[in-house]
C-alpha cells in the first residue's frame, strides 16, 4: 500500500491480511496506523471472547468492518432477487441496505465513516478492491463490502488438492455419470435461433427512416455453431443454452448482428463497461516452497489505494477537505473512463431499455468505434497494479507429483500494445492480434524485474517464463454493473440463459459459484413463491435425495478411506490429463444426434 499519494515502490509498505477476522485487522490498525484500540478481547474470568463479542472501543476500523458485515448480510437476498420478474422485486425488499449500496460509490462510505485517519481509509479501500485496479470513487459500495468481508473472514481461504484441474475432473466425472458430455477446445462462432416468420423478423421503419424498436417476441435460442461449422442443438422440449462467458461476450460476440439489430440486447447493457483484459505470466521456479521460502498467500500491489491527501480548509477552523484515495491517472479506461458519476439510478442506467438495442449517443454515433484519445497505458515497474501467486505452495500434493519444481503466476493489466479500448456503448476492448516479439519481451523483463525486487530469494531460480493472454475478465465493478435490469440469468431470448460472476461479483470464486447457482435455478424454473415463501430451490430439493457425506467410509477390503463424491487419485488425474491433451473429442456432425444433456 502506498504511504503517500504516489505509486512509487519507494513509498509502499507491506500489509498482511490473515484469517484472524475483523478483530485482527482492527488490532493492526491500532498498532501500526494510529487508530483507536478495540475493547478487551478477554472477559473478567480471563476467557477469550468471540470476535463478535468484542466491543468497538475506540477503534473506528472495527466499527467500519462490522458495519460492512451488516450490509453484506443482505447480499443473498439481493442476488436471489435476480431470479424474480420486475413485478416481484418490490416484494423482495427494496429497503435492503445491500441493494441500496450497489448504486453508490465506495469512496462516499469510506469518507463518511473514516474521516479522521487517512491511513485506515486507504487500507480499507485496498482490502475491499484488491482484485481489480479500480479506485474507490468508481467502485460500487456493494462490491467493496463483499470483498472486504471475504478478505476479513475468519474462515480463511481454501484450495483444492491437486489444483483447479482436479476439481474440473471431479465435476466432469459427475456430469458424465449423469449422461452429460464435456467437450474442450471447441471454439464457438455464434448462437443459433429458430427461423423467424417474415412479418416478425424484418425491422420496421418510420417514414423518416428512423427504426422502430422491435417490441414483439424474441426468437428462441436453439443451439450453437462452432468455428468448424458444426451445429449443436438442444432438445425442442425444454432444452436451453447456458452461457457463462459473460454478458458482453454472449450478446456482442456470439449474437449475430442481424438478430441483435432486430431484437436488441438485455435492458441496460449499453450502460456497462468491460474491465481491461489481463495478461498472465507463468513462471517455472527451481526449488521447493521450503527452499524458496514461498507462501500460499497472494501478493498485490495496489496503486489505487495510495494515501489520500487531506487538507485543512483555509478560514474555517477544524474543517478538513478529504483527499482522493488512489492515483487517478485520468486515463485508465478500466476505471470507467473520465466521468466521475457518484450515484447511478436504475432508471438512468437503463436509458433506452424499451428497445434494448444499445443505440449510441449523438456524439458517439458521429464517430463510431472511435478510440478514446488518452495517454498510452503500459505496465510501469514499481507502480502498476500487479498480483503474484504461487499455486504450487497452496497445493499439499504438489511436491509428491512434481518434486523440486515450483510455479508462480503473475497477473497484470494488458498494455495498449495488446488491447484497444473503443468508446462504444457498452465500452469494449478488442485484442490487437499478434504482438511484436520485442514488445512482449520488454513487458516480461519489466514484470520479472518487479518480481525479483519483491521476492529476492527467486533470483537465479527462474527456469522459464511464458506470457499468456490477454484474457477477458467481465464487467467493471462499478455501480452501473449492479444497476442495469438486464443483468440477470434469464435473458429476453427464450432458451438462452447466462451465468457466472457477471451476475454477482468479479474476481471471486464464490461469486462465480453463486452466479452458476442462480442460472441453474432459473433454468429449472423455480418461481417467486417457491423461492421466497416455500424456501424451495435447487439446493433444498437435492438435499432431499442426496445422502449426507461421512468423513470416512469402509472400503471393500475393510480399508477406511475418505468419503469422496468422485474417487480421487492424483496419479490417475495426471494420466487422464496427458491422454486428453493428445486426443481430440469428435463432435456430432448431425444436429439430430445432440441430446438435451449435451
Amino acid at each position: 500500500l502506498g504511504t503517500d499519494n504516489s505509486s512509487s515502490s519507494d513509498n509502499m509498505i507491506p500489509v498482511v491480511i490473515n484469517a484472524g477476522g475483523p478483530g485482527a485487522l482492527a488490532e493492526y490498525c491500532a498498532t501500526c496506523l494510529g487508530d483507536g484500540f478495540p475493547g478487551s478481547s478477554t472477559d473478567l474470568d480471563g476467557k477469550t471472547k468471540k470476535d463478535d463479542e468484542i466491543d468497538n472501543g475506540n477503534s473506528t476500523s472495527l466499527g467500519y468492518l462490522r458495519a460492512c458485515h451488516q450490509i453484506n448480510a443482505g447480499s443473498a437476498e439481493h442476488y436471489l432477487s435476480k431470479l424474480f420478474a420486475a413485478s416481484n422485486k418490490n416484494a423482495s425488499g427494496e429497503s435492503n441496505a445491500y441493494r441500496q449500496s450497489t448504486l453508490r460509490p465506495a469512496s462516499a462510505f469510506l469518507d463518511k465513516c473514516l474521516p479522521l485517519n487517512p491511513h485506515v481509509r486507504s487500507l480499507m479501500a485496498a482490502v475491499g478492491m484488491c482484485g481489480e485496479n479500480l479506485s474507490p470513487s468508481k467502485t460500487s459500495m456493494a462490491a467493496h463490502v463483499s470483498h472486504l468481508c471475504a478478505m476479513t473472514s475468519g474462515e480463511g481461504m481454501a484450495y483444492p488438492v491437486g489444483g483447479p484441474r482436479a476439481l474440473c475432473h471431479a465435476l466432469t466425472s459427475v456430469i458424465e455419470q449423469c449422461g452429460g458430455r464435456v467437450v474442450g477446445g471447441a471454439s464457438l462462432q455464434e448462437l443459433l435461433f429458430e427461423k423467424e416468420e417474415e412479418e416478425k423478423k424484418k425491422t420496421k421503419k418510420k417514414q423518416g427512416g428512423e427504426k422502430v424498436d422491435h417490441m414483439g417476441p424474441k426468437p428462441r435460442c436453439r443451439g450453437v455453431r462452432l468455428q468448424n461449422g458444426c451445429e449443436i442443438t438442444v432438445s425442442e422440449n425444454g432444452g436451453v443454452v447456458l452461457s457463462t462467458l459473460g454478458l458482453l461476450p454472449t450478446f456482442l460476440h456470439l449474437l449475430s448482428p442481424d438478430v441483435r439489430t432486430a431484437h436488441g440486447v438485455p435492458p441496460g447493457l449499453p450502460a456497462v463497461s468491460e474491465r481491461r483484459p489481463l495478461l498472465k505470466l507463468l513462471v517455472g521456479l527451481k526449488g521447493t516452497k521450503e527452499e524458496l521460502d514461498l507462501t500460499g498467500a497472494d501478493w498485490y500491489r495496489l496503486p489505487n489505494a495510495t494515501l489520500p491527501r487531506d487538507e485543512l480548509v483555509e478560514g474555517e477552523a477544524g474543517k478538513v477537505k478529504l483527499g482522493t484515495i488512489g492515483v487517478d491517472d485520468d486515463g485508465d479506461e478500466a476505471e470507467g473512463g473520465g466521468d466521475t458519476t457518484t450515484t447511478i439510478s436504475e432508471e438512468a442506467a437503463a436509458v433506452g431499455q424499451t428497445g434494448g438495442r444499445g443505440k449510441r449517443s449523438k456524439t458517439a454515433s458521429s464517430s463510431p468505434n472511435t478510440t478514446i484519445k488518452k495517454r498510452h497505458n503500459k505496465f510501469t515497474s514499481g507502480q502498476s497494479w500487479m498480483k503474484v501467486s504461487f499455486p504450487s505452495a497452496k497445493d499439499p500434493s504438489w511436491s509428491d507429483r512434481h518434486g523440486t519444481v515450483s510455479t508462480c503466476v503473475i497477473t497484470v493489466e494488458a498494455d495498449d500494445d495488446f488491447v484497444r479500448m473503443f468508446d462504444a456503448q457498452p465500452r469494449l476492448y478488442s485484442f490487437l492480434g499478434t504482438v511484436a516479439g520485442d514488445v512482449a519481451e520488454r513487458l516480461k523483463d519489466r514484470v520479472m524485474r518487479d518480481l525479483v525486487e519483491n521476492f529476492p530469494q527467486l533470483e537465479g531460480r527462474i527456469e522459464c517464463v511464458q506470457l499468456c493472454g490477454p484474457h477477458r475478465c467481465g464487467l467493471v465493478q462499478d455501480p452501473a454493473r449492479f444497476a442495469v435490469r438486464g443483468n440477470r440469468p434469464e435473458t429476453p431470448y427464450p432458451g438462452l440463459y447466462v451465468g457466472g460472476s457477471d451476475l454477482t461479483l468479479g474476481e471471486s470464486f464464490s461469486g462465480a459459484l453463486v452466479g452458476a447457482w442462480l442460472a441453474a435455478n432459473a433454468v429449472m424454473g423455480y418461481s417467486f413463491v417457491d423461492l421466497m415463501y416455500l424456501k424451495k430451490n435447487l439446493t433444498s430439493d437435492l438435499e432431499r435425495f442426496l445422502e449426507e457425506p461421512c468423513d470416512v467410509v469402509e472400503g471393500e477390503n475393510g480399508e477406511v478411506a475418505e468419503d469422496l463424491a468422485v474417487p480421487f487419485d492424483i496419479n490417475e488425474i495426471d494420466k487422464k490429463t496427458e491422454e486428453d491433451e493428445g486426443m481430440s473429442v469428435p463432435l456430432p456432425t448431425n444436429a439430430a444426434e445432440s441430446s438435451k444433456e449435451e
